[in-house]
């Protein structure tokens, strides 16, 4: 015999009708949960790709003055959560952070156009992700280019490639970018 409520319903006319909405009433929430996991894992998007299709981040990387993207092994960055640039006009630190809390910051104690060299005291690159640092080495160095540095407008451009090591896992991984600011000044 069917529940009364069911009955009332007339959802139950027979014993079969009966059956198949037992069965149903089964079956349904663990195809529902099937389904729904499936959907869910397949179209998983990357962060930045949801936060660009709702157009809350340009599809591109920052906006001149306010730029820092980079390539680490061959993987993009860029700081589209948070650009800070501070300095006192003989040197600049420039920090960026990701939407997922990666965080890549220059200090830059050269300030004049052309190239100079970066490495674990001067020029220097600390990448952070997942709690994993990566510095310039002792004994590595890399190249910082500066394209532009006006002092009035304190405006900097400039690119870079460096090696950069974790010293917990051993890893070197090659690390270039650029970045594209207007600083800030102290007082």
């Amino acid at each position: 015999m069917a529940p009364a409520c069911v009955e009332s319903l007339g959802l139950v006319r027979n014993v079969s009708d009966q059956d198949r909405l037992i069965f149903t009433m089964r079956i349904f929430p663990a195809t529902s949960i099937f389904l729904l996991a499936l959907s869910l894992s397949s179209c998983a998007k990357d962060s930045v790709d949801v936060a660009q299709d709702l157009g809350l981040l340009p599809n591109t990387c920052g906006s001149d003055g306010a730029r820092v993207q980079a390539s680490i092994d061959g993987a993009s960055y860029c700081a589209s959560a948070q650009i800070i640039a501070t300095g006192d006009g003989t040197s600049v630190i420039v920090t960026g952070v990701d939407l997922t809390g990666g965080t890549l910051v220059l200090q830059l104690d050269t300030l004049a156009v052309g190239d100079h060299a970066m490495t674990e005291a001067a020029n220097s690159v600390l990448y952070m992700r997942t709690g994993t640092t990566y510095t310039i080495p002792s004994g590595g160095q890399g190249t910082l280019s500066i394209q532009i540095h006006d002092a009035q407008t304190r405006r900097l451009k400039a690119t870079f490639t460096a090696p950069v090591f974790n010293e917990l896992n051993g890893l070197t991984k090659q690390l270039q970018g650029e970045v594209d600011v207007t600083y800030s000044t102290g007082g």
